[in-house]
């Protein structure tokens, strides 16, 4: 397993992901999008040159916002969601920055539950934030420090 970070040669494949983990999954030219962007963070974990699970988020000011983790549907419960946060947590250190900031759905318990392993915290509650198919679901936002990754267990 090598964990790098992603390019937009990688947009297709990541976008193949997401789309397989979420209902509003993004494009390729999404993908792209928030991977050229400066402040972006984008890495991919392959395993024999296969893209199996990868990490997006931003700098902002000394924060970093994690917009996305994803893993292949047929790779997960195999830990890939705590290698590749903690690679995303490391170069969040390498870049200075402070504090992780995320938003997740109120019903995302797989997530949920990889942020608590990973130390987060709920701060706030963002009311009917997310669309679903059947209506709307609140938002659930959770902060901890960059680099504390090794101070937490995790499957």
């Amino acid at each position: 397993m090598i964990v790098r970070p992603a390019t937009p040669e990688d947009a297709a494949a990541l976008s193949r992901i997401h789309v397989q983990s979420f209902d509003d999954g993004w494009t390729p030219a999404d993908i792209t999008t928030w991977i050229a962007r400066p402040e972006g963070i984008a890495l991919l974990a392959e395993d024999a040159s296969e893209q199996v699970a990868f990490a997006l988020a931003l700098q902002a000011g000394d924060e970093a916002e994690l917009l996305t983790i994803a893993t292949d549907p047929a790779r997960r419960s195999q830990g890939l969601g705590h290698t590749i946060f903690r690679a995303l947590d490391a170069e969040a250190g390498r870049r200075g920055l402070n504090r992780w900031i995320l938003e997740v759905a109120r019903n995302n318990l797989p997530a949920i539950a990889l942020y608590k392993s990973e130390g987060f915290v709920e701060i706030a509650v963002r009311k009917a934030y997310y669309k679903t198919g059947d209506g709307r679901v609140d938002a659930l936002v959770m902060s901890r420090p960059v680099g504390s990754s090794d101070r937490h267990g995790g499957a």
